[in-house]
């Protein structure tokens, strides 16, 4: 993502996940276009941490962390910029309810959708009402058929037509379960069973994120 008057790159995510990753590198996942219409992968390693101590922007509150990509990329990305994260004026705009379609796109399970590792886009709608304001309310639920790895995923909104700009209301924090606890004499076992349902950030979070990180810089 780009943001601030220098339009510098972000990688954005959940502090969860880069927290859970180890080592001083982490490896992002890049595509060539090819002169047929294909894409060939390329990885390419950047830096998150130096020494034990993060390079990432945490929010001081919420579960999102920002990483600004200081070393030119070997491929040309199409960052989306920090304009297309919905404000409240937006979401109130846009008239967003329970049942609102979605967008998820996300890596279920590390399932990439082909070789080129592009994500998996999923249909999601508004399982609860995205209460305003959102510094009261910083979550809502998407209903969507959830795994783990769909953690740090942008969520969309569809927008008015001919716009040619995504409008993310969110981030993908978690998933929820039922668990099931089974005791008998000889054992104790919990059985969890998958809801179908998805956490997310509302995306003034990642905004105040990237605020954050342009300040430090």
């Amino acid at each position: 993502m780009r943001h601030g008057e220098e339009e510098a790159l972000f990688l954005v995510t959940t502090a969860h996940t880069v927290e859970k990753t180890n080592g001083e590198k982490g490896t992002l996942v890049l595509r060539v276009p090819q002169e047929d219409g294909s894409y060939q992968r390329k990885d390419h390693e950047i830096p998150i941490r130096r020494g034990d101590d993060p390079l990432w922007v945490k929010h001081p509150q919420q579960d999102v962390a920002v990483l600004r990509l200081e070393e030119p990329l070997p491929v040309e990305v199409e960052a989306l910029s920090s304009e297309v994260l919905a404000s409240e004026e937006e979401l109130r705009a846009a008239k967003v309810e329970v049942g609102t379609r979605l967008l998820v796109l996300t890596y279920p399970q590390r399932f990439e959708a082909n070789g080129a590792g592009f994500p998996v886009a999923r249909q999601a709608v508004f399982a609860s009402p995205p209460l305003l304001p959102s510094k009261t309310h910083p979550t809502f639920l998407a209903d969507y058929t959830t795994f783990a790895g769909d953690s740090g995923g942008p969520v969309f909104m569809e927008t008015e037509e001919g716009s040619g700009e995504p409008m993310i209301v969110g981030l993908v924090l978690a998933q929820h379960h039922h668990v099931d606890k089974m005791k008998s004499e000889y054992e104790e076992r919990e059985i969890r069973y998958p809801l179908g349902m998805g956490t997310v950030l509302h995306a003034r979070y990642i905004l105040e994120t990237l605020e954050l990180a342009g300040k430090g810089n």
